[in-house]
């Protein structure tokens, strides 16, 4: 039988255990983004570098359509979103959403286009694949069509999806051309497909992430909103600081080779 001086030591010891294994808790957190691309890498640079945790988050990267994405907000099975073109859309309709983040910004996406399609000119009355009407891939096409001297009412968009099916779209000629983000670009063009233009001829354009909450979050939750942030500027500053840590998180993440996350870095 404990002796009531070790029964009193072993209530204190649990005591400061619940104490401690409360004060590493970690809130969970979901926030949604479009493509597994670049556009979103200082996301997976934060999670792969432990500056979510560090701000006491357990960060849950969902990948969601764009549009399914401003409902998901809105219905609260996301607490934040990285998608941007189609949640500005959703703020210019009456959401109640607000951008408090940009990660980029302009597209960094690349316009890519058949072997056969040598300038942009040859795109007019071609079609264009894009994720979604008016979507950020769209908006950074337009862009670079503009900067390039093409009307983008020259082309026509057609709504595809995802990254990954506008790429096959493009092998199989169904559209002419499509802004393609890397690593998609550098894998395209090894492939024969022939890169008209990408962020250098871009002066000014939409950024392509962003972080996106709710306004009663922002409202009830700064201190959430202010931490998803911090760890987000910390992603930004390794991309920006340390290319080989960047680089080995790319190839990770995005299931590429070392020599495809250098050339896209």
């Amino acid at each position: 039988m404990k002796s009531p001086k070790n029964l009193a030591l072993l209530v204190l010891l649990l005591g400061v255990l619940s104490v401690g294994s409360g004060a590493f808790a970690q809130e969970k957190v979901r926030v949604s983004y479009s493509s597994r691309s670049y556009s979103s890498l200082p996301a997976y640079i934060a999670q792969a570098s432990g500056f979510f945790r560090d701000e006491g988050l357990d960060v849950e990267l969902i990948q969601m359509r764009p549009g399914t994405s401003s409902a998901a907000l809105h219905n609260g099975d996301v607490l934040a979103t990285l998608t941007f073109g189609s949640t500005v859309g959703a703020i210019v309709s009456g959401f109640p959403f607000k951008i408090v983040a940009v990660l980029t910004e302009k597209p960094i996406h690349y316009l890519v286009a058949l072997p056969e399609i040598r300038t942009v000119q040859d795109l007019k009355g071609k079609k264009l694949g894009v994720s979604q009407l008016l979507g950020t891939d769209e908006f950074a096409a337009h862009a670079i069509l503009e900067a390039l001297g093409l009307n983008p009412r020259e082309v026509k968009s057609i709504a595809l999806g995802d990254e990954a099916i506008r790429r096959e779209a493009l092998r199989k000629g169904v559209v002419e051309v499509s802004a393609i983000s890397p690593p998609g670009p550098v894998q395209l063009a090894r492939e024969g497909f022939r890169i008209l233009g990408g962020p250098k001829e871009v002066k000014i354009g939409s950024p392509s992430s962003g972080l996106a909450v709710t306004d009663k979050t922002l409202k009830d939750r700064p201190d959430l909103v202010r931490k998803l942030s911090r760890a987000l500027l910390r992603g930004l500053r390794v991309i920006q600081e340390n290319a080989e840590v960047t680089k080995r998180i790319m190839a990770k993440w995005l299931n590429q080779s070392p020599q495809v996350a250098s050339d896209s870095y």
